[in-house]
């Protein structure tokens, strides 16, 4: 299957600024956990399935520890994403001059190379996910077995990222059911694709239903606002539009309303809207719908770049795009020095970036902390969060000097919580608390009664003032545990 070379470049050159910018501030939270996920192998996890965890323990097992290269396949996974655009655009009828610019503006969005640049599961969600739209959209078009079957194929290792692309497939389905066509759907390709589907989907499924579906605790801790990416159901539309990029909200729309003027693909405008009502009403993340994006922008850019001809307007459109693109990068990149005016506005827009600074910072107060301990032999670093966990974690692997210098890390936070309490003997613990959006300040009652004395040894500093969710957070050292391990970690667990 012939790419045009204006997409291929496009893709190339997105792939390359995402790895140049790959080892820029450090780690996300969300990075530090998928590691140490990666290394506790499961059907699942409360908070995900393990497709990404165990590529993300082996490629930074493969890469050396080295940060700009464990985001090479993130880079990679959105370069494939600005293709799919012009692959979906060929689908739609549209030239090559077409399929370019379907490149160009997915590769230009803030939400592509935003996601792109962390080693995270809506990076490749998206890429599943427009993929996904892509093969149905030319199942739907030329039917076969085949074409079917890799519907269901790319569904299903999508699934095991985020079960979020089964519900994109249900609006399909509720799009192709109200607009049509309703022919294909009494054929057996798209039943083999939903089998197929619901096999590769089963593990987690299976394991969510066997450790009472925690996942449903997770999604209400979001839409109560718990995640650093939550947003109020009101801003949910408007973010959205932002994600896809204030000037290229034109073409985006165009194109949902050119697919709804065509009824043979009037379902997929209904499909959008439909799941974007379903984030609304559930309280999900304003990024949700973005597997959507690549084909809405693949569609309007036949409508868009045909109306810019007929004016002689073409040239004039892509300075405005490329003028505009410098911002996009400025706030969905870490480009800003950490602190400064730039860096604070584009952790305005997105919060996600000021969770990447201060790790090391962090890992070298505990290690002050450890190195005041006596009883270090018999001590545990407990976290309230499992990106504190994940930090120390990954220092141990990294580093022999910290593997005997920093004790071992436990966390309550879903998947840790799902690995499982601390030694019997693990009575001193160096508690690290994390405030913000995801639990109160002081310690709960829980973690107070559990301990004869705790004592504040220090606390989280980041660096350059930057305004993040572990800025402040304390350390303390307990001694005295009142109730052993394996009857407290149950109630000391947390969702969210």
């Amino acid at each position: 299957m012939r790419v045009p070379r204006g997409a291929l470049l496009t893709a190339g050159v997105l792939g390359l600024v995402l790895v140049l910018v790959g080892n820029r501030y450090g780690y996300h939270r969300d990075e530090l956990y998928f590691i140490e996920a990666g290394h506790h192998p499961a059907p699942g996890q409360p908070d995900q399935p393990m497709l990404v965890p165990l590529l993300a323990a082996a490629w930074h097992a493969i890469t050396g520890g080295h940060l700009w290269a464990f985001r090479i396949l993130p880079a990679v996974a959105a370069a494939l994403t600005a293709l799919v655009a012009a692959l979906t655009c060929r689908v739609l009828g549209g030239t090559t001059r077409h399929q370019t610019a379907a490149a160009i503006l997915t590769a230009v969005t803030s939400i592509v190379p935003g996601t792109g640049h962390l080693f995270s599961t809506t990076a490749f969600d998206l890429l599943g996910t427009a993929t996904t739209v892509w093969l149905l959209l030319r199942a739907l078009q030329h039917p076969s077995v085949a074409r079917w079957l890799l519907v269901g194929v790319a569904a299903g290792i999508t699934s095991e990222v985020k079960v979020l692309v089964l519900t994109v497939l249900a609006c399909c389905a509720v799009g192709l059911v109200v607009a049509g066509p309703r022919r294909p759907l009494l054929t057996a390709g798209p039943w083999l694709a939903a089998t197929v589907t619901a096999l590769l989907a089963a593990p987690f499924l299976i394991w969510q239903a066997r450790h009472g579906w925690p996942m449903r605790e997770i999604t209400a801790n979001i839409a109560a606002g718990g995640s650093t990416s939550s947003a109020d159901r009101a801003a949910v539309v408007p973010l959205s539009f932002l994600m896809v990029g204030p000037l290229l909200s034109i073409p985006f729309v165009a194109g949902l309303i050119h697919l709804w003027r065509r009824p043979q693909l009037r379902w997929l405008t209904i499909a959008y809207a439909v799941f974007l009502a379903f984030v609304v009403v559930t309280g999900g993340k304003a990024y949700y719908p973005a597997g959507f994006f690549p084909a809405a922008l693949a569609a309007g850019t036949m409508p868009t770049l045909d109306w810019l001809d007929a004016r002689h307007r073409t040239r004039l459109a892509a300075a405005v795009l490329a003028i505009s693109s410098i911002p996009t990068a400025a706030f969905s990149l870490p480009l800003a020095p950490p602190g400064s005016p730039v860096f604070e506005m584009a952790t305005a827009v997105n919060p996600d970036t000021a969770e990447t600074v201060g790790w090391p910072a962090y890992v070298e107060t505990i290690r002050e902390v450890s190195r005041a301990l006596p009883d270090r032999d018999n001590a545990i670093v407990l976290t309230r969060n499992y990106g504190e966990a994940g930090m120390i974690s990954l220092a141990r692997r990294e580093s022999d000097a910290d593997r005997e210098l920093l004790p071992p890390a436990y966390s309550v936070h879903n998947g840790y919580g799902e690995w499982g309490p601390p030694p019997a003997d693990s009575t001193t613990v160096m508690l690290i608390g994390t405030f913000g959006r995801i639990y109160p300040d002081p310690l709960t009652t829980e973690l107070q009664t559990m301990f004869d004395r705790c004592d504040l040894v220090a606390r989280l500093e980041t660096p350059d003032g930057v305004d993040n969710d572990e800025d402040g957070a304390p350390v303390h050292v307990c001694r005295g545990l009142v109730q052993p391990w394996d009857e407290a970690w149950p109630g000391m667990r947390r969702l969210g």
